[in-house]
């Protein structure tokens, strides 16, 4: 697995099964809830197209006393977010040879308009995750999770982070720099591939459609320890903060869409605990154009 299909993975969060039902929007009862809480899948772009649900999506948020997502951002300072961006005690010329790093500053040159003097001690993972920001669909002011959460501060509900900002960013340090270096360059230097896969994702996002999903994201050569620090252990925290969230208040959580699905994914840990989750059928409503 290349970096930019790392990073198409970590803005999905994706792992599903195949028959799974297809739905994005999750409603959890039972267990002596009194009334329900909702589950959905987000991603984290701008682009318009998966702003187009129907609906009913906004009418469960408005329902719910709550809003939770992955890590709150309220809870955030800028300095913490760009100190777990950086290297310690090196810098990116320093992990690769002079014509590796004068290839990826034309490349980076090009796709973003800045110097890679500017990113010499970002980590790699990043450096790429800045690229394919730049190089999506910026419609809406805000990515989709964030834009909930915004309508959740203008409904004056309360809002939760169902995980910590520290946890996320130790999952991506389970990729060491060098392996991290690797993929970028390998990324930069097949970004025809990796832009057809991301465009192949989002349709099959729009679609619902978990089984293509997995198909398109599967991928065995990522370290054990990074998928179960990056997928598997995150679920299980994200199933106990969903439940203990929503024995407290009405709740509609919004996570990565690659955390619902799967034997080990959260729709099943809470099952497993006791609770009913049901797929809430919905679709979008822009046709889907690539």
């Amino acid at each position: 697995m290349n970096i930019k299909k790392l990073i198409i993975t970590y803005l999905l969060f994706i792992i599903a099964i195949p028959t799974f039902s297809q739905s994005l929007l999750w409603k959890i009862s039972g267990k002596g809830l009194k009334k329900p809480s909702y589950l959905y899948g987000t991603i984290h772009i701008q682009d318009k197209r998966v702003f187009s649900f129907e609906p009913i999506v906004n009418e469960k948020l408005n329902e719910c006393e709550a809003y939770a997502m992955e890590v709150l951002l309220d809870e955030l300072d800028k300095e913490s977010i760009q100190n777990a961006m950086l290297m310690k005690d090196i810098t990116l010329d320093k992990l690769m040879s002079k014509e590796d790093y004068d290839f990826l500053a034309q490349f980076i040159k090009e796709k973003t308009g800045m110097s890679l003097f500017l990113f010499n001690k970002t980590k790699p993972f990043f450096i790429m995750s800045q690229v394919m920001q730049a190089g999506m669909s910026k419609d809406k002011e805000l990515p989709l999770d964030m834009y909930f959460l915004d309508l959740a501060h203008k409904a004056n509900k309360k809002t939760l982070g169902i995980e910590k900002f520290e946890e996320q960013m130790a999952a991506v340090d389970q990729i060491s720099l060098q392996e991290q270096v690797r993929m970028l360059l390998e990324s930069a230097k097949d970004t025809v591939k990796e832009e057809d896969s991301f465009d192949k994702l989002l349709e099959a996002y729009l679609s619902e459609n978990l089984d293509q999903m997995l198909k398109l994201s599967n991928d065995s050569t990522m370290p054990a320890n990074f998928n179960d620090a990056f997928l598997i252990n995150r679920n299980v925290r994200m199933a106990q903060q969903i439940a203990k969230f929503s024995k407290k208040q009405t709740t509609f959580n919004a996570i990565g869409a690659a955390h619902l699905g799967g034997p080990k994914g959260v729709i099943e840990l809470l099952r497993q605990k006791g609770f009913i989750v049901e797929p809430v059928p919905f679709k979008f409503q822009d046709s889907i154009k690539f």
